[in-house]
């Protein structure tokens, strides 16, 4: 029953996906809507959606808690990134895709796959975990994945300076977050109209992001895309491995969570890669075709991987 609840979940999502795809194929989304999709999602509708739900699902006395456990996510990302790196050497690896390899083996796509996971699967319940995961997996891509990608582009002159890396942290969704803490802390009220108007935004977060991926499922060349043995190691270390690492992190680590936070970041664990894999490994020279072949499988595998993880911890749970 669990497998085929989070299936239909799953398949809610894949059906937005197809639309995405079917309207590409028609020639519905020009170039300038696919730029402009994950802009006004990423900066106009996630932020304040994040800063809302930070106001309403979480509370004062629980706020230090909550960033205590928080550590898990980072600390499981660091241990698969590692371990892959591992892997990747013993498995014959190239050498020119193991640090991007590594990087999307440890960080999953928690905005745009990430919230419509979460809300079909656990509802607003499960937020706020999911912020949590989604602090410590924008912080780790941005500083251990950009370094690891880096090292293996050919854009010698392309290196994001210190002041590029902390803005792509503090990113406009991280700062959404962090307007939301700010306004728990301190206790200031959000006059109702503002907090309509975000939900109204934050209604339109998910649809236009699952559309989108169903865009870039459709700009693929499958053709041409290469499913060769360093694609397949990174799948499974996205989809088996980091969930793997997650699991033994909460149960080695001393610090007490509940069911819904297990659940929600093995989940997480093992959700598609993050798109900007692709935009930079592209943009340091590294090989940006490995990036977004990695990026479209991993959607389409996780379609089946996500309802098998549902239904493995509900039942160990």
């Amino acid at each position: 029953m669990v497998f085929l609840n989070a299936l239909q979940s799953m398949l809610s999502i894949t059906l937005l996906s197809l639309i995405g795809y079917m309207l590409a194929w028609k020639g519905w989304i020009s170039k300038e809507v696919e730029i402009f999709i994950p802009r006004f999602v990423t900066q106009i509708v996630v932020p304040p959606y994040l800063m809302v739900s930070v106001v309403e699902h979480f509370n004062h006395d629980q706020f230090v808690q909550l960033i205590i456990e928080s550590a898990i996510p980072f600390a499981s990302m660091l241990v698969s990134f590692f371990a892959f790196f591992a892997l990747g050497r013993l498995m014959g690896m190239d050498r020119k895709h193991l640090g991007l390899a590594a990087t999307g083996a440890a960080t999953s796509n928690t905005i745009f796959i990430g919230i419509p996971v979460n809300n079909a699967l656990f509802g607003p319940d499960g937020l706020s975990p999911l912020l949590l995961y989604f602090l410590a997996n924008t912080t780790f891509f941005w500083t251990f994945g950009n370094w690891a990608i880096a090292r293996e582009g050919t854009h010698e002159g392309h290196r994001l300076s210190t002041k590029e890396i902390l803005g792509h942290i503090f990113s406009p969704p991280l700062m959404g977050t962090l307007t939301g803490i700010f306004l728990l802390m301190t206790g200031i009220p959000l006059p109702k109209f503002i907090t309509n108007t975000c939900d109204m935004l934050g209604s339109l977060g998910s649809p236009l992001a699952l559309i989108f991926v169903g865009v870039i499922l459709r700009r693929v060349d499958w053709k041409a895309a290469h499913m060769g043995k360093d694609i397949m190691l990174t799948l499974f270390g996205r989809i088996l491995l980091t969930p793997l690492v997650t699991i033994g992190v909460i149960l080695l680590m001393p610090i007490d969570i509940s069911v819904l936070t297990t659940q929600v970041y093995v989940i997480q664990a093992g959700l598609p890669s993050m798109t900007n894999i692709a935009l930079i490994s592209a943009f340091y020279g590294a090989d940006k075709e490995f990036g977004s072949v990695f990026v479209c499988a991993s959607s389409i595998v996780g379609l089946i991987s996500v309802p098998l993880w549902m239904t493995a911890i509900s039942l160990v749970m």
